[in-house]
């Protein structure tokens, strides 16, 4: 291994391995640097549309029907007590994964494009003033540090966010829906739709801030989550497996139906308290990327798309800044870009716990066209958005202090 490298990309997630792939396709010596062995368990299984895209460029299409990874059409939204239901179609089609299978996909095929990796722990980034200049790593199977350097530290290590941790980037600012509490697991067989139907995400509603997930991810399992405030989540049980059992039973009769009689495939794991942003989350020879620095919350399914998306800005940030000699103007402009992203993607989700019955109308009629483009995880873009600007100031009349009551 050497010890300087044009970029060192830390994490080898969708979000390390795109940025990392990325830019040794443009040239760069590059080192991509991962803790946990693969294949590992992650959750965030549904690709929208500007994943399913990358993968088509990368020509995995073959790859992925190999794995089993059911092709995605769309979002299904069961309302509450299963009385109602809307479809909102995706653009293009894109693809449910095992991120088990889907990550060390994404990593081999940044190899083949020139990326060296390692396994192993970053355990300090290293400054020199107010920039950063590489890292200091511990090879797996050692107990001394390696000095590696580099003229760009990329953070794509997911809800660890390095940079953060090491008070590099901005503290950790818990978001709107930081006080929630995921439990999910994997079923299988559980009974899904007939035909190409049962491939799709299911939501279910089952009142504010209480709903579960649905995403087959192979001909035969699903994955199953629910997610209850913190508040219920204490008050129904102690253990994992029960409050998931009762979730299951509790939030939506349909979601009841598909399982009820089936044990677990996997363990039942649990995350807290998921949502947060970081800022600043670029700097001086680094930058942050996908959940590293924001993570809104996971009804829609955006965390893998936004992590690739905005992999594929920060590589561009780096070539820009490295053949410019200005690497300001570029990482402001990433910093930018992200951040459009993902504020988009928080006024929908604000959107859809405040005004239920009307995201759902807002699926149908001269307005569905925005919503497809939107839930497809295009949230990006600088054309204008009909809808999103309608949500917007919706929240904005909601949100409106009061005047003093006479």
């Amino acid at each position: 291994m050497s010890t300087s490298y044009d970029a060192v990309v830390v994490g080898c997630g969708p979000a390390g391995s795109v940025a990392a792939a990325e830019l040794a396709k443009a040239g760069l010596s590059v080192l991509a640097l991962e803790r946990y062995r693969f294949p590992r368990f992650r959750v965030g299984e549904s690709l929208t549309v500007s994943a399913g895209d990358l993968v088509r460029e990368w020509g995995l299409e073959a790859e992925m029907a190999r794995l089993d990874f059911p092709p995605k059409s769309g979002v299904k939204v069961i309302g509450r007590s299963a009385r109602t239901e809307f479809f909102v179609e995706v653009a293009r089609p894109t693809w449910q994964v095992r991120r088990a299978e889907f990550d060390e996909l994404l990593l081999n095929r940044a190899i083949e494009a020139g990326v060296e990796h390692r396994w192993g722990s970053v355990k300090r980034v290293t400054q020199q003033g107010d920039r950063v200049v590489g890292v200091g790593f511990r090879p797996e199977g050692r107990k001394s540090l390696v000095d590696v350097r580099a003229e760009v530290v990329i953070d794509a290590t997911g809800h660890s966010a390095l940079m953060s941790r090491q008070g590099v980037a901005g503290p950790r600012q818990m978001g709107t829906f930081d006080r929630q509490i995921a439990t999910f697991t994997q079923f299988t067989h559980a009974v899904r739709d007939p035909g190409a139907m049962g491939n799709n995400t299911f939501i279910f509603y089952g009142s504010k801030y209480h709903w579960a997930w649905f995403i087959p991810v192979s001909s035969t399992v699903t994955s199953v989550g629910v997610v209850l405030p913190t508040t219920t989540h204490r008050s129904v049980a102690s253990k994992p497996e029960e409050v998931l059992a009762w979730g299951l039973e509790h939030v939506n009769p349909d979601l009841w139906r598909r399982v009820q009689g089936l044990t677990p495939s996997e363990p039942v794991r649990v995350i807290r308290n998921y949502s947060y942003r970081i800022d600043p989350f670029v700097g001086d020879g680094w930058l942050c990327v996908g959940d590293a620095h924001r993570f809104p919350d996971p009804i829609f399914s955006f965390g893998v798309s936004f992590a690739m998306t905005e992999a594929r800005a920060a590589a561009e940030a780096v070539v820009r800044a490295r053949w410019t000699g200005d690497a300001q103007e570029p990482f402001e402009r990433y910093a930018a870009y992200c951040s459009r992203g993902q504020d988009a993607a928080m006024d929908l989700i604000q959107y859809f716990w405040k005004f239920p019955a009307f995201f759902s109308f807002q699926t149908r009629g001269s307005t569905r066209g925005d919503m497809i483009q939107l839930l497809g995880g295009d949230c990006f873009g600088t054309q204008e958005n009909g809808v999103l600007d309608m949500m917007r100031k919706s929240l904005r009349e909601v949100d409106a202090p009061r005047p003093a009551a006479r």
